[in-house]
């Protein structure tokens, strides 16, 4: 049995083989290392994409990973992360970036080559991300005009206009600033009238139907003019108007505006998206000379968050005044 063919490994035959085989590798590129995507807002999301370029005959393989961070988290692809990209072909691998921190936002996302691993890249998603505005402001300045010193109220009165930005209610505290000042030392101070609400209703009434007899006046000529362009424009700016203020006065009506500390500040109540228009007077101290220019501001912010305020700022000239040798006719 020691002897036989089968009992022996020396005696094996021996078989060989050839192998042929063609060597072959795929390179990956990517269309944008750096994508920016530049200011945007906590919660407001932007849609992106990858371009993924193969630059060699074979097929691509291609896989798309995240860091794993808290941020990466916002980052979302849809089923496309893995994927084959044909011979000297591209492909376009959206996302949806929707950031949930504010800051300075420079995450990385990896592109991996399935078939070769030294040839990855990487892309740098970056952006600069605010906080939400929770509340705007129409206009962060009131001119009051000529104003007389010691009067109260002076001047005409002006409206503030404050809109909720998100969708839930919102309380706000309008207050003066600390005493504002002037060329000649006279201060400004802001009033709030008892009718602040219905005030300022009568103000933009007021405004918006100057406006819309302007428009009408011009609609006339463009009409007796026959000129078909700016009568649809005109018509269209008319209705704009009218709807506009009907929309603004229902807003104005579920808004809550309560004085407090006299008519020195006042708390205000906005609904989710919900409009507030107040009317503003001032008050003059005496000491000034007639035309110096006065300042004073107005804080807004939260009633629970005092430290995220906005300010606007009061301005008025001083009126001149008769002097009293010309009153008693001296």
């Amino acid at each position: 049995a020691h002897g036989t063919a089968f009992g022996s490994t020396d005696q094996l035959p021996v078989r060989r083989f050839l192998v042929q085989a063609s060597l072959l590798h795929s390179e990956l590129e990517i269309g944008q290392k750096s994508i920016n995507v530049g200011n945007m807002q906590v919660d407001e999301p932007s849609r992106k994409y990858l371009v993924v370029q193969n630059r060699s005959e074979t097929p691509l393989m291609y896989a798309i990973r995240k860091t794993g961070s808290i941020a990466s988290g916002d980052i979302r692809f849809a089923d496309n992360r893995y994927g084959v990209v044909r011979g000297f072909d591209s492909r376009k691998v959206g996302f949806v970036f929707t950031p949930s921190l504010n800051g300075v936002y420079n995450e990385q996302i990896s592109i991996a080559n399935v078939l070769n691993a030294h040839g990855s890249k990487r892309a740098a998603l970056k952006a600069v991300v605010r906080r939400p505005t929770k509340f705007y402001i129409q206009s962060l300045h009131l001119d009051f005009g000529e104003v007389e010193a010691g009067r109260r109220p002076s001047g005409d009165a002006q409206v503030l206009a404050i809109k909720n930005m998100t969708a839930k209610a919102r309380r706000l505290v309008v207050r003066p600033q600390a005493a504002g000042g002037g060329d000649a030392g006279a201060t400004l101070e802001a009033r709030f009238p008892a009718d602040v609400a219905a005030q300022a209703a009568r103000l933009v009434d007021r405004e918006t139907e100057e406006k819309i007899e302007a428009l009408e006046q011009k609609l006339k000529i463009a009409v007796r003019k026959n000129r078909a362009e700016k009568v649809d424009k005109y018509r269209a700016k008319l209705g704009k108007l009218r709807s506009g203020g009907e929309q603004a006065a229902a807003q104005a009506a579920q808004a809550q505006v309560r004085r407090l500390a006299d008519d020195r500040q006042l708390e205000v109540e906005l609904a989710a998206g919900g409009e507030a228009s107040i009317a503003v007077v001032v008050e003059a101290s005496a000491g000034g000379r007639s035309g110096s220019a006065l300042r004073g501001a107005l804080v807004v912010h939260e009633a629970k968050d005092t430290d995220n305020v906005k300010v606007v700022e009061l301005t008025a000239r001083l009126k001149g005044q008769e002097r009293s040798s010309r009153q008693t006719g001296s």
